[in-house]
């Protein structure tokens, strides 16, 4: 079967352990807030249990629960130091990579990152914080 999307297991992470996760590993390193913006902005929301949540180096990947079996499709928030599709300076990047391959990919200044991430929720997965 030919498929753009993810064709290995989603191994979902709880929200806190990314936050954690982030917290240790780019602190406060320039360009990187947002990342743990949107992290806690899951948290936040009462929709942590509602969407699934990995990371891949820096980059956040998120599904929705329950966790599809591949293929499945998957929004991604890259990281400055993303090896694919890092955004500019002071910049984000968001990536849906769908399985029919047409994916939509976004970038706006780092300060929308949490509007433009539920923007992505509830456009792809149908979910908004509560």
């Amino acid at each position: 079967m030919c498929t753009h999307g993810r064709t290995t297991p989603f191994v979902a992470r709880d929200w806190r352990e990314i936050e954690q996760f982030l917290d240790e590993s780019v602190g406060s390193t320039p360009g990187f807030g947002h990342l743990t913006d949107i992290v806690r902005s899951v948290i936040a929301s009462g929709r942590s249990e509602a969407l699934a949540g990995c990371t891949s180096m820096h980059d956040i990947l998120v599904v929705p629960r329950p966790v599809p079996e591949p293929p499945y499709g998957v929004v991604v928030v890259r990281a400055p130091s993303s090896l694919r599709r890092a955004p500019r300076a002071g910049n984000v990047v968001i990536e849906e990579q769908s399985v029919t391959g047409h994916d939509d990919i976004v970038e706006r200044p780092a300060a929308e990152a949490v509007p433009l991430f539920w923007r992505f929720m509830i456009e792809k997965f149908g979910i908004a914080p509560a």
